[in-house]
């Protein structure tokens, strides 16, 4: 599993790296891409701004990500600077600027009125919307003066309760036994285990290649299936995606008792590519929408997503890995004469509407080449799945 950081801040880089590093992930910072998003932090809570730091980097990344937003809490200046800590003696201020300052307000305040908090949010997000936070709390006081040269930020002025010196003269390892990103890093190590356990792999490829005879090999291996197919066929019998559809393609669309027939509704989506579109933007995200319902209420193992518009549909954000099933053109036009009622013009307009065969091949992880018996082909899902249990996505301590 990979875990994206979302932060330019080297120092917060380091301390959330030196928590988690026994976690058995590869933690991904910006300089692993060659754009990384700039999050404008304007909400008024910590919280506010870690989830939406999470949130942004994980639909941009398409893997998990974790932020935190961090702020010193100082009761003599009624719990600023907050939200605000970063920015306190304005925009582009220094680590020293911003403690001069708390200083400076607390000039004429005695010691037992210096108390102060640091409050960290840690907020975690994947791609397909999962999230979680946590909180962690260090309380303290603010010191009469600089200490220490260690740390960054406030720790030159904050003295953790029950300790003799600040964050800044204690070393990176005894500071991250206490201090409030640590509480809430540790909490999230419990997350991430949790999320670590599943995985999502994407059964994709193109029409008579195979694909639901390779998802249902891996069923039977022991991996959770969910067929975005099914999903759809599931959903065509709902009244009001009924109604919507026939508004758009009329009643032609409709069988014995009333039901949406999909041969008749294929028919005509296939007789134009603007009808394809109308059909694509209807059904898309509601199929997106129960898709990550379900691997939501799966909470560990491997999942199998087949969907034969993984890629074209850009839900390769779904998944961990992407397999891609393959055969030849001429196999692939055999399977499907055989395997369905399609016309030729139907035919065409699916094949149309899928991506080359080499394209998905450039992007998938594993690939399974469809081409012989059904023998030779468990013979290669059974090497991705040792593959896939082999791999090692576990965590230590």
């Amino acid at each position: 599993m990979e875990l994206v950081l979302a932060t330019r801040n080297q120092d917060k880089i380091r301390e959330i790296k030196q928590v988690l590093k026994n976690l058995k992930m590869k933690m991904l910072t910006f300089e692993d891409f060659s754009e990384f998003p700039e999050v404008v932090e304007d909400k008024y809570t910590l919280r506010g701004n870690a989830l939406t730091k999470a949130c942004t980097l994980a639909r941009f990344s398409r893997k998990p990500a974790l932020a935190d937003d961090s702020g010193l809490e100082v009761e003599a200046l009624q719990g600023a600077p907050g939200v605000l800590s970063s920015r306190f003696a304005g925009e582009g201020a220094s680590y020293e600027d911003n403690n001069r300052k708390v200083l400076s307000l607390l000039e004429k305040v005695p010691p037992q009125r210096r108390k102060a908090r640091f409050r960290c949010v840690i907020a975690i997000s994947n791609a397909y919307g999962r999230r979680k936070v946590m909180e962690g709390i260090c309380e303290g006081r603010i010191t009469q003066e600089i200490r220490g040269r260690e740390g960054f930020g406030y720790d030159p002025i904050f003295q953790p309760l029950g300790q003799d010196k600040t964050f800044a003269e204690m070393s990176l390892g005894m500071k991250n036994e206490i201090s409030h990103r640590a509480i809430a890093l540790k909490k999230a190590k419990s997350v991430l285990r949790e999320w670590d356990k599943r995985r999502v792999i994407g059964i994709t490829g193109n029409i008579g290649c195979g694909k639901t005879t390779v998802a249902k090999m891996f069923e039977a291996a022991g991996a959770k299936l969910i067929s975005a197919d099914e999903v759809g066929h599931l959903l065509l019998q709902e009244e009001k995606v009924k109604k919507r559809l026939t508004g758009i393609f009329g009643s032609s669309i409709l069988g014995k008792g009333g039901r949406i027939k999909r041969k008749n509704l294929r028919e005509i989506a296939f007789s134009d590519k603007k009808n394809i579109a109308q059909l694509d933007s209807l059904l898309h995200p509601l199929i997106l929408k129960e898709v990550k319902k379900s691997i939501q209420a799966h909470d560990g193992g491997i999942i199998v997503l087949e969907a034969a518009l993984l890629l074209e549909a850009g839900w390769e954000c779904l998944v961990d890995k992407i397999l891609v099933v393959t055969s030849s053109r001429q196999t692939q036009l055999k399977r499907i004469k055989k395997g369905t009622d399609f016309t030729p013009r139907e035919i065409k307009g699916v094949i149309g509407a899928q991506l080359p065969q080499t394209d998905k091949i450039r992007q998938a992880d594993f690939i399974i080449r469809n081409e012989g018996g059904e023998e030779e082909t468990r013979e290669q899902v059974m090497k991705v799945w040792e593959a896939l249990e082999k791999e090692d996505c576990g965590v230590q301590g």
